[in-house]
C-alpha cells in the first residue's frame, strides 16, 4: 500500500519556530498520501502544495494515523 486516501475529521494549521504557516488541512478535505518507504511515513500536500504529515507504519506494518484523519482507502494507487 503506497498510497492512501483520507478525510480530515478535525481541522489544523502547522506552523514553523518563526510562526509561519507550514501547512493547512480543513474539515472533510480529502488527500492522498504517499509513502515514504524509508521512513514508513505517509505524507499528503495540502491545498497550497505544502507537505503534511498523514501517519506511518508501526513495527508490524499496520497503518497508525494521526488523529485528525480518517482512512478513506487503502490503495489509492491501484485505481
Amino acid at each position: 500500500m503506497k498510497q492512501i486516501k483520507v478525510v480530515c475529521v478535525q481541522p489544523f494549521r502547522v506552523f514553523n519556530q518563526s510562526n509561519e504557516l507550514i501547512g493547512e488541512v480543513n474539515y472533510s478535505e480529502e488527500l492522498v498520501a504517499n509513502l515514504y518507504e524509508g521512513s514508513e511515513e505517509y505524507f499528503a500536500a495540502d491545498v497550497n502544495g505544502r507537505k503534511v504529515y498523514v501517519g506511518c507504519l508501526d513495527m508490524n506494518g499496520e497503518l497508525e494515523l494521526e488523529d485528525c484523519f480518517e482512512l478513506v482507502e487503502e490503495g489509492a494507487d491501484k485505481q
